[in-house]
């Protein structure tokens, strides 16, 4: 600080005279308690340091020269400038809709020219922008400039100078804030000045004053919001920022009274008081990412004092609204299946779960194919979890499970009023509520004819509307459909229509049956008996049962022999407690046995041994024994299989079934049947 105990104020603009013609009006407010140093841009490089505590620059576009030269305690401020009312009074007297050049340095300084005398209330006037080097309508014959008469081009029959556009009132308050300085509007003349200034934009620093409890409590709450959020004048110098607007622009620092068109040029703001509601929204890329913009203005007393500029990173508005469409339908669609889950050590299922993994990278619709209970939306869920999606929702709705008008409704949900019943407010659906995630369709097959032509044009048009609406709405979905029919089939048939089936079918997986991949049930059971907690053990005939079962039911039967198994309550299951149809289980022999006959069946092994016991003078042979003489003789038998023979073979007569330990043995009947009729 200088001797005297005054702050240093520096000045800098591109041209010193400048620089000093703001100085000039500035010390008529702080003169008494401010040192003023001019220095053009030249004069900078020259300089290692500047010593001053407060810069005011002329122009943003300095600023890059101006940060590396100052101490790191100092503010930088950039200057406002404006014109005094007095000068702009000779415009009101001009008649309405006349055309005028309005003449300065560059478009920008037009503009704000242009903003300013429009502010006044100068509206009938049609200001056109000239700048050097921009092309002009030679019809226009009046010129009005802001002390850039050299500037106007030649064949103009009048031109009206403003003279140099003054340092305004913002700009005196930002110095005052900066220097710690309490009102530099002390006395009658500096508040004659002021008031003889365009100030248009003077309320919203006044608002913003650290003087005013209302700044203190709107910056808090500016640190609530979690979107990036700047508050501008009416020419677009940024008032206030808070911090997420900061990380979002990459500017920690100087960031008030920056010009918006300096850290946003993309956004274009409105300043016509009749559009003062009206809410602007557009995308852009910043720092390498895609930011929704919206841009509201400040209105008041019939005008545009300033504007609100809400930033938000596109993906973070896209999960917002993803988490509200969940809490419309109060319901959570989720997918918990992961391939991890799908169990299998059989190059059936393996080869299946490697397909369907390389399909998940992909956005086109899948057709999953397989019979009832294989495990289809096992599959569908998998494959959204394996995709680019997978943090969105995962939908599934049953095609055969609703009519026809409520598979509509919930698809594409509908309007208040839509029809007898409908919600208040009306209803989401499906496809929307699956935005970025996945649909999935299952029993797709039973779809009407009408729902199918619907389906398609929402999957070829990205877009759906609701019942009873007239609105088009985008949705981005990726469509999993499961059937247990060929859809080719129903297409050559006339009840599947081929355009959807072309839609639907460009990536068809299918699923094997449990019948295809038999080394895989035991590893089910064992799953399934620890999703229930059961802890039984099987015997090795047990086991061979279910392994040569043909499942008909696939998975979902063998979760209900599961379960059937474990409520039984027995810690070792043989093969006579699976309810199993003997049936469904084919008979295997030993082809290297001898002791077996070749095309002899279990029931003529049974009568034949019957005799052979009759005939050594023994009674009758129990199932235990006949088992194992069976076995030994090559057939593929259980207990259970056995019981059930036998049952049979009593029913026809053919033998008796003893009580105790008698055992059976054979009748007349039966001793016919194996040629004994003596």
């Amino acid at each position: 600080m200088e001797s005297g105990g005054k702050k240093r104020l520096a000045i800098i603009s591109v041209q010193k005279r400048y620089a000093e013609h703001a100085a000039d009006l500035i010390k008529m407010f702080f003169a008494d308690t401010l040192e003023f140093r001019c220095y053009d841009t030249e004069q900078l490089l020259e300089i290692d340091e500047l010593q001053e505590e407060c810069i005011l620059l002329s122009y943003f576009t300095i600023f890059q020269q101006v940060k590396q030269k100052v101490r790191k305690d100092a503010q930088i401020l950039i200057m406002d400038l404006t014109f005094r009312k007095d000068a702009v009074e000779p415009l009101k007297a001009i008649p309405g809709g006349t055309k005028a050049l309005l003449v300065n340095l560059d478009y920008r300084n037009c503009m704000e020219s242009i903003t300013m005398i429009s502010s006044m209330g100068i509206t009938d006037l049609e200001l056109i922008p000239y700048y050097p080097g921009c092309e002009w309508d030679s019809s226009i014959k009046l010129a009005v400039t802001a002390g850039e008469a050299d500037l106007v081009p030649p064949g103009m029959e009048r031109v009206i100078d403003l003279g140099s556009r003054e340092v305004d009132a913002n700009t005196i308050y930002s110095i005052a804030k900066a220097m710690g300085i309490e009102n530099p509007f002390r006395d009658e003349e500096t508040i004659r000045l002021r008031d003889n200034l365009v100030n248009r934009n003077l309320e919203m620093d006044y608002l913003f004053s650290e003087n005013n409890n209302l700044s203190v409590q709107l910056n808090t709450l500016l640190g609530l919001v979690k979107k990036g959020v700047l508050i501008t004048d009416v020419n677009g110098r940024v008032c206030m920022a808070n911090q997420m607007a900061r990380g979002m622009t990459k500017k920690y620092t100087d960031f008030e009274s920056c010009n918006l068109e300096d850290i946003l040029p993309e956004i274009e703001l409105d300043n016509d008081g009749e559009n003062a509601d009206y809410v602007s929204e557009q995308l852009i890329h910043l720092n390498g990412r895609i930011v929704a913009v919206s841009v509201s203005p400040i209105e008041s007393s019939g005008r545009v004092n300033g504007h609100i500029i809400m930033m938000e990173y596109f993906e973070q508005a896209e999960d917002r609204q993803h988490k509200l469409r969940k809490k419309l339908r109060d319901s959570e669609h989720r997918a918990t299946y992961t391939f991890d889950q799908i169990l299998g050590n059989s190059s059936q299922i393996q080869e299946t779960k490697r397909i369907a993994k390389r399909m998940a990278q992909s956005d086109s619709s899948i057709c999953l194919y397989g019979e009832s209970g294989t495990g289809k939306e096992l599959f569908a869920q998998s494959i959204h979890n394996y995709s680019r999606r997978k943090d969105y929702q995962f939908v599934a709705i049953n095609c055969a499970a609703l009519p026809e008008n409520l598979l509509e409704s919930e698809l594409y949900g509908y309007e208040e009023g839509a029809f007898s019943g409908a919600k208040k407010g009306g209803q989401i659906g499906l496809f929307e509520l699956a935005h970025q995630g996945t649909l999935f369709l299952d029993e797709i097959e039973e779809m009407s004819m009408k729902m199918q032509a619907k389906l398609l044009r929402a999957i070829e048009e990205q877009k759906i509307i609701r019942v009873g609406g007239r609105k088009l709405i985008d949705v981005d979905v990726r469509i999993i459909c499961a059937s247990n029919q060929e859809l080719k089939t129903m297409v050559k048939e006339g009840s599947f229509r081929r355009d959807l089936y072309y839609r639907l079918h460009v990536l068809p997986i299918k699923i094997p049956p449990l019948t295809e991949r038999k080394e895989d049930v035991l590893l089910l059971m064992d799953s399934l008996k620890k999703d229930i907690g059961a802890e039984y053990a099987l015997t090795k005939e047990a086991e061979i049962i279910l392994e040569e079962y043909s499942w008909p039911g696939n998975v979902r039967e063998l979760k209900n022999i599961t379960e059937y198994l474990a409520n039984l309550g027995y810690p070792l299951i043989a093969a006579e407690d699976i309810p199993l149809d003997v049936e469904d289980i084919p008979d295997k022999r030993s082809k290297s046995s001898e002791s077996c006959t070749e095309g002899e069946t279990l029931r003529q092994f049974v009568l034949k041994a019957l005799k052979r016991q009759e005939d050594e003078g023994g009674c009758g042979m129990g199932r235990k024994l006949l088992a194992e003489l069976a076995a030994g003789a090559g057939f593929a038998v259980t207990e259970q299989k056995l019981r059930r023979l036998l049952h049979k073979m009593v029913e026809e007569g053919v033998i008796t079934a003893g009580k105790g330990r008698q055992g059976s043995m054979l009748t007349e009947k039966g001793k016919w049947e194996i040629g004994d009729n003596g």
